[in-house]
């Protein structure tokens, strides 16, 4: 995930941590989800919801 200074607007945000390749996002979950498999799927829908919306 890119490290920024300034604040970023809502969409930047998301399309900054949802947006990540595959494997720096795996890398990501695993970080902030502690091996929580109920967390990590709630970040996986939420992140497979996000890329569909930009497909459209």
């Amino acid at each position: 995930m890119k490290s920024i200074s300034k604040s970023m607007d809502p969409d930047e945000a998301a399309q900054a941590f949802f947006g990540q390749d595959d494997k720096a996002f795996s890398e990501m979950l695993k970080k902030l989800t502690a091996n929580d498999p109920r967390l990590t799927a709630v970040f996986n829908r939420t992140r497979e919801r996000f890329l569909n919306s930009q497909d459209s």
